[in-house]
């Protein structure tokens, strides 16, 4: 009975734990991109691993640590993520990153300054011992600014996670909407424009099937969206091909391995910018956005003519179906 009584405990503390929520980084903020987009800035194309949230054009507003930790490392000039913290939580076993900044906070931007005076605009890591400088949930570590890849002032937020095996550290990057108390007001709309079929392109309809036409295989890449109120675009969380009622394709933007940020055109299509994704429906290669890919299952049973469903879902779970026909062409 003892031994039921303390496993039951462990399990509501457990529960308990990991059920609170991330603070968001910006008080009061909203998120003006999404995980997993395409990226063409910085020193070479990427996929945008955290979410960014608004500072409400102001360099120098206060950036608070999601949770209690301590100072993992810094970044300062990286050509991407600027100036960065990261704040390891040992509750979690995980790391929370903001990047873009324009300042740390107290003995933190101490150390950055002085570091700069001596090694200049390079890009400098610096990895501090193991609860050295501690941060509780809420407190103020930096300040937002447009350092890095950055065009106006924002935070942009991660969440990573170290698997250790053996010798060999594995750093995933997880979508950090999952981890955050965060309620998105805005109206949400889930868009898919064009399919690309060979050297076809087709516009898409709500609510009309549309013809594609396709050689041997059906190499398609689709246009998609989502708009939250009027001004601000992001990617929908997962995209799903069904072909006669069988899942035979699915991206899904939940994590990526730090070694894949620099591979997004196994993901993304010809005219993909920060603004634009096409996303490619088809890949010989693996890697962890792509969760489906049945295409050599059905390759010689698809026929002259299917049905297939264009699947788009947000992280709000919110959900827009396309219908489509494939149809071979001799």
């Amino acid at each position: 009975m003892k031994k039921s009584l303390f496993f039951l405990l462990i399990m509501i503390f457990t529960v308990q734990i990991f059920s609170q929520k991330f603070l968001i980084p910006i008080e009061n903020s909203y998120i003006t991109s999404s995980f997993g987009e395409y990226r063409d800035t910085g020193n070479k194309p990427h996929f945008h691993t955290g979410i960014d949230f608004s500072s409400f054009a102001r360099v120098g507003y206060p950036v608070k640590s999601a949770d209690d930790g301590y100072v993992y490392k810094i970044w300062l000039n990286n050509k991407i993520y600027g100036n960065t913290i990261f704040i390891y939580h040992p509750n979690y076993d995980i790391i929370s990153v903001y990047a873009h900044l324009s300042a740390f906070n107290n003995i933190v931007d101490n150390i950055a300054n002085s570091t700069r005076n001596e090694f200049g605009d390079t890009f400098t890591e610096i990895i501090f011992p193991e609860n050295e400088i501690m941060v509780s949930r809420g407190e103020v570590i930096g300040f937002s600014g447009k350092s890095g890849e950055a065009t106006v002032p924002n935070v942009h937020f991660e969440i990573r996670k170290i698997i250790k095996s053996g010798n060999k550290n594995t750093e995933i990057i997880k979508d950090a909407i999952e981890f955050v108390d965060y309620t998105e007001l805005r109206e949400k709309k889930l868009m898919a424009l064009k399919i690309r079929s060979g050297k076809n392109t087709i516009e898409l309809k709500e609510n009309e099937l549309v013809e594609i036409p396709f050689y041997t295989i059906p190499k398609l890449e689709v246009n998609i969206l989502q708009f939250l109120g009027k001004n601000t675009r992001i990617i929908p969380k997962s995209i799903s091909l069904k072909i006669n009622d069988e899942l035979i394709y699915k991206i899904e933007f939940d994590q990526i391995r730090q070694d894949e940020m620099y591979s997004p055109g196994l993901v993304f299509g010809h005219g993909s910018t920060i603004f634009n994704y096409w996303i490619k429906l088809y890949s010989s290669s693996n890697i962890t956005p792509i969760k489906v890919n049945r295409w050599n299952e059905i390759l010689f049973d698809l026929g002259n003519k299917a049905l297939a469903e264009l699947i788009l879902e947000d992280m709000w779970g919110n959900i827009k179906t396309y219908k489509l026909i494939l149809k071979k062409e001799s």
